[in-house]
């Protein structure tokens, strides 16, 4: 006999585990679960063993087992409903519908099975694309559920179809109904988080800014909201930004966020946090500026925020990110060589001359930090040996390579080089040395093998290299490459064992 402490241990962790697989509207109740015989207990988890397997078809006859054994278990319910869950599994799903989901409904009308099953009916209608009657069905279930998931999950899905019907009437009733109506519990309050979220969206970019800034009090409070706001609102000023038949009011939209935020900017900027926010508020309206054109008052923000919070590297960094959205790069070139920390301001402005294929800029740039930042001599010698071999300069790419100690990455980048110069047997044997020494990159090297003694002319040396991948390297993306490219090339039909097929 099992003792009572055990028996809830057992539960739980039989429950915990369920749930862990399971999605909610599969999941026995808990409180079911405890009133339940071990023998009833243990039909269930036979049946549930092979449903996480997918043996669905096993998984229907365990449930239709435990409801001919034991159809006044309290577990009864819970069984028909997993028992129409196999049907839709197996794309039974009028099936399902018929025999099973009603069945809960129809035999236990009084509980929580017959609660999902109601929504479940309407899901499964909509998988199969009988529109009209899962909306029919979901209207149901708000109607006879409206304080439960059910009712919420209803709406969340009618609010999809609305959204591929391009109904927006229906959609913002939806969306309000879920803002505005939805309790906040834990099984709801992701939904109405979303909901508020969109709907407070879809008024923001139709400049209805006071409509947006109330679908968001449903939710956020103090700080919270004003950066919900702000997020939002600014987001949406810089979409109408971009169609000439909106920008007026996109400047509307963009100057009730800046009045937003600069109303909530603390007066006393002696303690940090209050700086914190400052910076924080500042920042969005200096977005806000970019984001609806008005580059003048952008600049002003940025020198504002340097001039009373003090310049640092961070603040120079967005600055110099604006720049060079202005496609002003100069200017943010300078605003980098601002930077107290030089090594951070050298790095940005190599990589600026990267972006604009100026390699010899680059390369003289991470020299410097050769000498500058010893710590991180590697990370240049691989960033000066990228730019050699972008700018065609193969030979001097792979001695930087080289010096670069990222083996076996320096290995492959090495072969590409030399394959780049015809000077295939170096490509050789660096892609044999990889194979031979570094098992997670073998594949690959053997691979690249294979298509260097194709550039060089050794036909039969490529298809043997191939077929080893195959071989070699079975369940491997390059060997599936090598036995497509064998078939397609060559005319060539291997296993990905090795063996010639039949």
């Amino acid at each position: 006999m099992i003792r009572p402490l055990l028996l809830t241990v057992l539960l739980l962790s039989h429950t915990a585990a369920a749930i862990a697989q399971l999605g909610s509207m599969e999941q026995i109740d808990t409180a079911t679960f405890a009133e339940m015989r071990e023998i009833e207990r243990y039909q269930l988890k036979i049946a549930e063993k092979y449903y996480l397997k997918g043996e669905y078809k096993i998984a229907l006859d365990e449930y239709e087992k435990f409801l001919t054994l034991y159809e006044n278990s309290p577990g009864a319910p819970y069984a028909q409903l997993m028992w129409s869950h196999c049907l839709v599994k197996q794309r039974m799903v009028n099936t399902a519908i018929r025999d099973g989901f009603r069945s809960v409904i129809d035999y236990w009308p009084g509980s929580r099975e017959a609660t999902q099953a109601a929504y479940l009916i309407a899901s499964a209608f909509r998988s199969i694309g009988e529109t009209e009657n899962a909306e029919r069905s979901y209207i149901e279930v708000i109607n006879s559920h409206p304080d439960d998931i059910v009712a919420t999950l209803s709406r969340v899905d009618l609010l999809q179809i609305a959204r591929t019907k391009g109904d927006t009437k229906r959609k913002l009733e939806l969306l309000s109904a879920l803002a505005y109506e939805t309790e906040r519990d834990a099984a709801n309050a992701e939904h109405a988080v979303n909901a508020t979220r969109e709907l407070a969206s879809y008024y923001f970019r139709e400049a209805q800014f006071d409509e947006g800034v109330k679908a968001l009090q449903t939710t956020y409070e103090d700080q919270a909201l004003v950066q919900q706001i702000s997020a939002l609102a600014s987001e949406a000023a810089g979409d109408l930004y971009s169609r000439e038949e909106t920008r007026q009011k996109a400047t509307s939209l963009g100057d009730a966020v800046i009045s937003l935020l600069e109303k909530n900017i603390p007066a006393d900027l002696s303690v940090g946090a209050s700086r914190a926010l400052a910076r924080g508020y500042w920042s969005r309206i200096a977005a806000t500026y970019s984001r609806t054109g008005r580059d003048k008052q952008t600049l002003a923000t940025f020198e504002r925020m340097i001039k009373v919070l003090g310049q640092d590297d961070e603040l120079l960094a967005g600055l110099a990110e604006w720049y060079k959205s202005q496609e002003q790069r100069e200017l943010a070139r300078e605003t980098y060589l601002r930077f107290e920390n030089q090594i951070s301001a050298k790095n940005q402005i190599a990589t600026m001359w990267r972006e604009e294929s100026r390699w010899e800029q680059a390369i003289t740039t991470y020299r410097e930090l050769l000498v500058e930042d010893p710590a991180q001599v590697a990370a240049y010698h691989w960033a000066i040996a990228e730019c050699h071999e972008a700018d065609g300069k193969f030979s001097l790419a792979i001695r930087s390579y080289e010096k670069s100690d990222q083996a076996p990455d320096s290995y492959f980048r090495m072969a590409r080089c030399h394959r780049k110069l015809e000077q295939f047997s170096e490509a050789e044997s660096l892609y044999k040395f990889v194979r031979a020494h570094h098992v997670g990159p073998a594949p690959e090297a053997s691979i690249q093998l294979a298509r260097t003694y194709e550039e060089w002319g050794k036909r039969e040396s490529a298809i043997k290299t191939y077929q080893l991948t195959c071989k070699n390297f079975p369940k491997s993306p390059q060997a599936s490459q090598s036995h497509s490219h064998l078939q397609s090339k060559y005319g060539i039909n291997i296993t990905l064992g090795g063996a010639k097929d039949d």
